[in-house]
């Protein structure tokens, strides 16, 4: 059964989309992942990132707490042109994610729209730990 996410942020300012259910061998798998800025404005191509922790704003796909990312350009007043996005398949979700971004234009205001699917995963105990251990980019409290 696909989970299904969406809603609008905030430029620059990571949301927090809460996944964690307390069960750690429950987790999700991002199946999907689009944003898009407001239709009405030519001007309102944007980019943004999932992430299992907070990270600097921009994308870096060598840090292992980002884990989707996708962007749209917005042509015309029509709609926007095909979307893109990448994203990590192998990535397990068992806490929290923030999603995070920017519109591609200074000045913009306004929100970020975003579209989420999950696909549920269960884990073994190993595979929970893991899971954790990847999701904090390896780095212990």
């Amino acid at each position: 059964m696909i989970r299904t996410l969406r809603g609008q942020f905030e430029e620059n300012v990571p949301k927090r989309l809460i996944l964690d259910d307390g069960l750690l061998n429950q987790g999700f798998i991002v199946r999907k992942f689009v944003v898009c800025g407001d239709p009405d404005s030519s001007s309102n191509d944007c980019s943004a990132f999932l992430q299992t922790g907070i990270t600097p704003n921009k994308w870096n796909w060598g840090d292992n707490r980002q884990i989707a990312w996708a962007s749209t350009n917005v042509s015309s007043l029509q709609g926007m042109d095909a979307p893109f996005s990448v994203i990590d398949p192998e990535h397990i979700v068992l806490q929290d994610l923030f999603i995070n971004g920017r519109f591609a234009t200074a000045g913009i205001v306004g929100n970020i729209n975003y579209l989420i699917e999950l696909e549920p995963k269960t884990l073994t105990d190993d595979q929970a730990v893991i899971t954790l251990i990847k999701e904090r980019s390896q780095d212990d409290i």
